[in-house]
């Protein structure tokens, strides 16, 4: 296993390490854990739903002298958008910075009246960001589902779960044959 090895084990310690310390509110949900996150870090945390064509990015980071922005698709379903925000929140804890090659025509187009005034200190989107930044963002947001889910007194587990469950099952999962039950 040798020096990757190693590389991946970091990896998994520091994305664990941020996931744990994500507050999760009771019930869970992504507008209370952004104003969770924005009293933890004193810094508003604004969600925006983002309509564009089939190349743009389904997620991104804008940082003014404000507020940072999460952009998401919003064309997508609720299980979906959910996971593109902890991503973005994964980028945003982790400090990940990048150059936003590509994306600013995009995001300026949507949130150009939004942002109007604001000195937009940072732009990122999935083409913005290292490989392991990505890997990085990517894990942070499934370890903080999984905090989620394995959560049994949360309303919204149940409603987690079951969406889910769905997808998988919609993508042929091991259930998709048979009939679903509940109870």
């Amino acid at each position: 296993m040798g020096h990757q090895g190693g590389v991946e084990r970091g990896l998994w310690h520091r994305c664990r390490a941020v996931a744990d310390a994500v507050p999760l509110p009771e019930p869970f949900g992504i507008r209370a854990l952004t104003e969770s996150l924005t009293r933890l870090r004193g810094r508003p945390i604004e969600l925006v739903p983002l309509s564009g064509p089939a190349h743009s990015p389904c997620g991104v980071l804008i940082s003014t002298d404000r507020a940072d922005y999460i952009g998401y698709a919003a064309d997508t379903t609720a299980l979906h958008q959910q996971h593109i925000v902890l991503h973005e929140i994964g980028h945003l804890l982790c400090g990940h910075t990048g150059d936003g090659a590509g994306i600013g025509e995009i995001v300026q187009e949507a949130l150009t009246p939004g942002l109007s005034g604001e000195l937009v200190r940072r732009v990122l989107g999935r083409s913005a960001y290292t490989e392991r930044q990505e890997r990085e963002a990517e894990l942070v947001a499934s370890l903080t589902l999984h905090r989620v889910l394995r959560r049994p007194r949360s309303a919204v587990v149940g409603q987690l779960a079951e969406g889910i469950l769905r997808w998988g099952y919609g993508l042929g999962g091991p259930r998709a044959r048979g009939a679903v039950r509940h109870g």
